[in-house]
């Protein structure tokens, strides 16, 4: 989830560490998120994630809007009741006893990313946009995710670039895009007016050895992979 928190000047955007000792990106700095559970899929989500589009789309955005909640305490609704240590099934049924819904209309699909072919592990991957108010705070659940801040996009690559940071491909296209607008509701509006399509990196060798990824259009995308 990009979520974007306006400032005086432009905006900002939340990112967190992963646990260095996670499985997959171990200590990266990435977006919140994570994987769709079966909660998400079922009758308690219904209840609390407000979404009037197309239901096949109710997994994605309710995953999305509760682990914005739960890495970061992040609640996209009005008057955000108490939920820390809550996840999962404890949370939507903690906010169905609130009377609390979680506006999945606030996101914005802006991105599908697909592992490219030869890791062992491969993920489907959906980025959303999100605005909420200046001011928001954020927290880190400490357990998944550490380090909760919100960011300026070009300081975030900056401070990759400067090794002080460790930011994954995908993450660093996103950044990089955030970076070329000035104002958040100029990104959500890109975000409208552009079709997600699915992107799927490939491998390509170089002349050192070292594995790059290359996208659609790339010199050498077509031989890669």
């Amino acid at each position: 989830m990009l979520a974007l928190r306006p400032r005086h000047r432009g905006f900002e955007v939340l990112m967190v560490r992963r646990s260095r000792d996670a499985a997959f990106m171990g200590g990266a700095h990435v977006f919140p998120g994570g994987a769709i559970d079966d909660v998400d899929r079922s009758d308690a989500a219904t209840r609390v994630i407000q979404w009037d589009g197309d239901p096949d789309e109710l997994p994605w955005r309710s995953a999305a809007v509760r682990e914005l909640a739960e890495e970061a305490g992040v609640l996209l609704c009005d008057d955000p009741p108490d939920l820390t240590g809550l996840e999962g099934a404890e949370m939507y049924r903690a906010l169905a006893a609130s009377g609390v819904r979680l506006d999945a209309g606030r996101l914005e699909w802006v991105s599908n990313w697909v592992t490219p072919q030869g890791p062992p592990r491969r993920f489907d991957t959906r980025f959303f946009i999100t605005i909420v108010a200046a001011g928001t705070a954020a927290s880190s659940d400490r357990r998944e995710v550490f380090d909760a801040e919100w960011v300026d996009p070009a300081g975030a690559i900056a401070a990759a670039d400067a090794g002080a940071w460790q930011i994954e491909f995908p993450t660093r296209v996103h950044l990089e895009m955030l970076a070329s607008f000035g104002s958040a509701d100029e990104v959500l509006q890109h975000a409208r007016d552009a079709k997600p399509h699915r992107i799927e990196p490939r491998l390509m060798p170089g002349p050192d050895g070292v594995w790059t990824l290359v996208l659609p259009g790339d010199p050498g995308f077509e031989g890669a992979g």
